[in-house]
């Protein structure tokens, strides 16, 4: 039995960014490639046979975060699963921002290793077919949904979703959402505008769906928005949980 090695590593990436604790519970590995795929995985899906696990991951707030939100947190846990050899992160708790509490997404995950091609094109071909639209194969034009979560952070705030054009397309409030149709195909550019204009880019395809998940995140004055695409499987459970 190889001898475990058991450390901590918590980053303070900056005074706004997220706190990052990793765990590691057994070997090191080497450090994944940035093309190398992480999988994330809800706390009721099955591991793939096989799986080693390799540590427990935090990623909280600081006390002086401010660039926290869910899209945020992810790619921290992304890297740092990469940075440990890992490429499956099992979330096991994820806590929205309050109003009176913390302004940040808080999640608590475990970290797998496996390498086994076939096991991997499972959980590819199951992530894509959950990503699937729902829109009838003939469709002529795709759907383009835009939700933000009910959070604390700018609760007071709201914005403008412009196109490429600059025309107004809706607009988000806190807990608010709304469906974009458009016949026009290929790649778009959609954003929002407080303190500073953030921008999603999309490549819309015929008969296609698409979720971009917006929020507030703190800023010097105002606050800055947040406009990032999804997956669609977690687009549409958090769209229907929209309001």
């Amino acid at each position: 039995m190889n001898k475990s090695l058991l450390f901590s590593l918590t980053i303070l990436l900056s005074s706004c960014a997220a706190s990052v604790s990793t765990k590691i519970a057994n070997k090191s590995y080497q450090k994944l490639g940035e093309s190398t795929p992480v999988y994330i995985l809800e706390k009721e899906e099955a591991l793939p046979t096989n799986s080693e696990f390799i540590g427990d991951l935090k990623v909280g707030d600081s006390g002086f975060s401010t660039d926290c939100g869910y899209n945020t947190v992810i790619a921290e846990a992304t890297s740092s699963a990469k940075n440990a050899g890992a490429n499956i992160i099992q979330l096991n708790q994820v806590k929205k921002p309050t109003a009176l509490g913390s302004t940040c997404y808080r999640i608590t995950a475990k970290l797998y290793r496996n390498m086994d091609q076939a096991s991997m094109v499972n959980i590819a071909d199951k992530r894509n077919s959950r990503n699937k639209s729902r829109l009838a194969e003939d469709s002529d034009y795709a759907l383009i949904h835009f939700y933000r979560p009910s959070a604390g952070a700018g609760a007071m705030l709201g914005y403008k979703i412009k196109d490429s054009k600059d025309s107004i397309i809706g607009r988000l409030r806190n807990g608010e959402k709304f469906v974009y149709k458009t016949k026009v195909f290929g790649s778009q550019n959609f954003s929002g505008t407080l303190e500073t204009k953030e921008e999603v880019q999309i490549n819309v395809e015929r008969g296609e769906e698409y979720f971009v998940r917006c929020a507030v995140n703190m800023g010097v004055v105002l606050g800055r928005p947040e406009i990032k695409l999804t997956e669609n499987y977690i687009g549409m459970k958090e769209y229907d949980q929209t309001n």
